[in-house]
């Protein structure tokens, strides 16, 4: 793929990998939208996920196979060296968009390198959350994974987080500071006109269904609270939400793989919903608080950032089911209108401006 231009600057958005239409795929996308003359590129790339890439194409490196796409923690110590196989020097500016080793490319070696973080790789530094790094066959190689990790950080021109929490993480596992840059969130989309009013008679819960983001416990808080809940999400954990549901005493409705307008329709009619997860930014709350529904969430990660404690929402500092109950009886209180301001600031124009605006001050710098 030959280099374009931005005038005489050329530029490539570089990309993890493109697995779903997820939170970092959107980011890639507005990356490419924000850079319309950018080359692009990714470690590899689903069939079958459309992005809104203007009809330009996406380069691959060698790990774009069928039998390794979705084998992470097998490929994780070969991606450094599949980025290095792209070559270095080639672009005057590189936008990176980074949540495993996507920082180790060389693409814009001598040149500009700018990293947007999503977080430093949970799974080689905090495997305890992600279980791709929990796996046995990388626990000899974690500290390996992590020196070549830091090397990397020591060649990137500036670093963006998506939230404070990441920025902190930047500076505790990095030694760099961070620019912090919400990313975009379809809070056009999610915040659309209901034809009719809102029901807001249920407790809802949103999310994959993994261990980590504790949805069961959003069944144990409303069932505390007295009010119905409904679950929306797919994954492996299923069988635990099950299981809770089926314990509960109030009305519970477990909605698998929703789609878009499903989902919609979730947020607009729930009373609140409830994130007892700590996520590096985290898309369902803002989702949420556009659609105008308040949201109780765990004091940390992501939530600090999008969450208004008494005001688009209630922040909670245990995870003890009472304790998310109290936040659930809280939240009724809380004015539709504000969760819908507070949505606003994470648009996709605000990310594109703030976006533009660090790229344009690096590259004057």
């Amino acid at each position: 793929m030959s280099s374009q231009r931005s005038g005489d600057v050329r530029i490539a958005v570089v990309h993890e990998w493109i697995a779903a239409y997820a939170g970092s795929e959107q980011v890639f996308e507005a990356l490419a939208g924000a850079f319309p003359d950018a080359d692009l590129i990714a470690l590899s790339r689903e069939p079958g996920v459309e992005l809104d890439l203007a009809g330009r194409g996406v380069r691959t490196t060698l790990l774009d196979r069928a039998t390794l796409r979705n084998r992470r923690s097998l490929t994780l110590p070969l991606m450094a060296g599949a980025w290095r196989s792209l070559g270095a020097a080639q672009y005057d500016m590189v936008i990176t968009s980074h949540h495993a080793l996507a920082h180790t490319n060389r693409l814009g070696e001598g040149g500009v390198h700018l990293v947007y973080v999503h977080s430093p790789a949970r799974y080689i530094w905090s495997p305890e959350i992600d279980e791709r790094g929990a796996s046995w066959y990388l626990g000899p190689m974690r500290a390996a994974l992590r020196r070549v990790d830091v090397a990397a950080s020591t060649r990137v021109t500036a670093y963006a987080a998506n939230s404070s929490a990441v920025a902190e993480r930047i500076q505790r596992y990095w030694g760099r500071e961070a620019t912090v840059i919400h990313p975009p969130v379809r809070v056009e989309f999610y915040g659309e006109p209901a034809p009719t009013p809102p029901t807001r008679d249920y407790v809802l819960g949103v999310g994959r269904w993994i261990p980590y983001k504790n949805l069961h416990l959003v069944i144990e808080a409303a069932d505390i609270a007295g009010l119905p809940v409904k679950i929306a999400g797919r994954g492996p954990d299923k069988s635990r939400i099950v299981a809770a549901a089926n314990a509960a005493t109030v009305p519970v409705e477990v909605i698998e793989d929703p789609t878009d307008l499903e989902l919609r329709e979730l947020y607009r009619n729930a009373l609140c919903l409830v994130f007892p997860t700590v996520e590096d930014f985290g898309l369902v709350p803002v989702e949420a608080q556009a659609a105008g529904t308040p949201v109780v969430a765990f004091a940390r990660g992501g939530a600090l950032d999008t969450v208004i404690d008494g005001g688009s929402g209630v922040l909670v500092d245990s995870l003890d089911p009472h304790e998310l109950a109290l936040g659930i009886e809280k939240a009724a209180g809380i004015s539709s209108d504000v969760a819908r301001k507070n949505a606003e600031r994470f648009s996709r124009a605000a990310f594109t401006r703030a976006i533009q605006e660090w790229a344009g001050s690096t590259w004057r710098s």
